[in-house]
């Protein structure tokens, strides 16, 4: 069983791509967000909203893992998270959610990983429009750790599983 298979009519590629990046220390920084916000609400001519005029594509920011947030959250689940861990988001169907988890399961172990914890992502449904709402996953972080301590190729670890989860989600397209 793969993980979601691949459909066509929904699935596509994005036509638009802002980039903002801040050069010098590598800090992060509130204003690049915010300008990366404002990059993003100026997309919306590019078809990044429904025909409802409430759903959106589902495009957002990329930035680095926060690594603090994420470990008060887990110790708000009673979890302490170790030195070394790995962090992915998942869309999960509403169905067959226990199947696919145990599928993901499966295939950290083959991968070299153990997922730690499973937290559902806060989310709000009723900013959402209709049509957003009808297909809305349940959205998750699956948290990873390499099953031997220490491990100077968890990195490389990490990519293949990304890799492989990729691959098996789309078995049988």
């Amino acid at each position: 069983m793969g993980l979601r298979r691949h459909n066509p009519p929904i699935d596509h590629d994005a036509c638009g791509v802002g980039f903002i990046a801040q050069l010098g220390s590598g800090a992060g920084s509130r204003e690049v967000v915010e300008r990366a916000l404002i990059a993003l609400q100026r997309l919306s001519h590019r078809g990044g909203v429904d025909a409802d005029g409430t759903s959106g594509d589902g495009a957002g920011l990329l930035t680095p893992i926060p690594q603090e947030f994420f470990r008060a959250r887990a110790r708000e689940l009673g979890v302490e998270l170790p030195q070394a861990w790995g962090l992915g988001m998942v869309f999960l169907p509403h169905t067959e959610t226990a199947a696919v988890k145990a599928r993901l399961e499966a295939l950290a172990e083959a991968s070299g990983l153990r997922v730690f914890l499973w937290r559902d992502v806060p989310v709000s449904p009723a900013v959402l429009g209709r049509s957003a709402a009808e297909t809305r996953p349940a959205i998750v972080h699956v948290f990873v750790v390499p099953r031997r301590a220490g491990d100077p190729h968890f990195e490389r670890v990490l990519y293949l599983f990304r890799k492989r989860v990729e691959s098996d989600a789309l078995d049988g397209v």
